[in-house]
C-alpha cells in the first residue's frame, strides 16, 4: 500500500489535469485537487459539504444571520457551502491545523467576502500535523468570541481521549446561551456491534485503549472511535449536553443513515 507521503506526490501531479476539469465543468471555486484529496472523497466533496449544510439548517441552528465557527475546515468545504447561505449580518469563522489550506481559503475565499475569516491553529496532530508546536490536549482556542453555530466535522474521528475532551471543554465558552454545536464522530454501542458482528460494517476497528478503537494503531489519529457510553462522560464533564438524539451514521453498514458518521447536536448544559 502506498505511504500517504507517496499519494500525496501523486495526487499533486494530477493538479494541472484537475485544474482544466474543473475549468471545463465551471469548477474553478473548488479548491485544488491536492487540497480536496485530504478533506475525504473526491467524489463526494460537494455533496458532503451540501449534506452537513442541510443538518446544520435542521438541527444545528443555522439561520441566515448565523455567526458560524468551523473548527477543522480544510479546505472551505462547507465555507464555500455557506457563501450564499448566510446574509450580510451573518460571519463564518474557520480554524485548522492545515496551513497550506487555510492560506487557500484565506487568498480566495476570505479576501473576497469579509464575512469570512480564517486562521491556522497549530495544533499537534500525528496524522495530519506531527510537527506542531501545541499539544492538542492542552492547547486553548483563540479568544473570539461567542458564535451561533459551531461545527466539527470529521475532527473528534482524528482524536485521542484527553485531547478531545480538551476541545469540548471549550465548547461551551464559545457558544451564545441558546448556540448549537454540531460534532460527527465514530461511536461504538451495541447496535454498532450487532452489525461488526454480521459483516456489515464499513470500518474494522480494533480495541486501543481509554475505551477508544482505532483503524491503525501506529497512527492512531488516522481514525478514532469511541465507546458510546465513554463519550457521553466527556460531554458531562465539558458541560454540555445532547439536544436531540445521536444521528447514527452509515458507517456501521446502515444504509438508511442520514450521514456517514455519527453525528451529535449539543448545546450548552447550565
Amino acid at each position: 500500500m502506498l505511504s500517504r507521503a507517496v499519494k500525496s506526490i501523486v495526487v499533486r501531479s494530477l493538479d494541472p489535469l484537475d485544474r482544466l476539469v474543473r475549468r471545463i465543468n465551471g469548477k474553478q471555486h473548488l479548491p485544488p485537487l491536492h487540497l480536496r484529496w485530504e478533506v475525504g472523497p473526491l467524489r463526494g466533496f460537494e455533496s458532503s459539504a451540501a449534506e452537513f449544510r442541510l443538518v446544520l439548517q435542521l438541527f444545528g441552528g443555522l439561520r441566515p444571520d448565523s455567526r458560524v465557527l468551523d473548527i477543522g475546515c480544510g479546505c472551505g468545504q462547507i465555507a464555500l457551502e455557506l457563501i450564499e447561505r448566510l446574509d450580510k449580518e451573518g460571519t463564518y469563522e474557520g480554524w485548522d491545523i492545515n496551513s497550506r489550506a487555510i492560506q487557500w481559503c484565506a487568498r480566495t475565499i476570505g479576501r473576497v467576502d469579509r464575512r469570512f475569516t480564517f486562521q491556522t491553529l497549530d495544533v499537534r496532530n500525528g496524522m495530519y500535523n506531527p510537527t506542531g508546536a501545541d499539544d492538542a490536549a492542552s492547547f486553548k482556542f483563540p479568544d473570539n468570541g461567542q458564535f451561533d453555530v459551531i461545527l466539527l466535522k470529521s475532527v473528534l474521528t482524528h482524536m485521542l481521549r484527553e485531547e478531545v475532551l480538551n476541545y469540548l471543554e471549550q465548547i461551551p465558552g464559545l457558544l451564545v446561551p441558546r448556540g448549537r454545536c454540531t460534532a460527527s464522530c465514530f461511536l461504538l454501542n451495541e447496535r454498532q456491534h450487532a452489525h461488526e458482528r454480521r459483516g456489515v460494517s464499513r470500518i474494522a476497528f480494533q480495541p486501543f485503549r481509554d475505551n477508544m478503537a482505532v483503524v491503525n494503531p501506529e497512527v492512531p489519529e488516522a481514525t478514532v472511535a469511541f465507546e458510546e457510553a465513554e463519550m457521553m462522560g466527556m460531554l458531562r464533564r465539558a458541560r454540555l449536553r445532547l439536544s436531540r438524539p445521536v444521528l447514527y451514521g452509515g458507517w456501521i453498514g446502515d444504509p438508511a443513515a442520514l450521514s456517514h458518521q455519527d453525528i451529535m447536536i449539543l448545546e450548552r448544559d447550565h
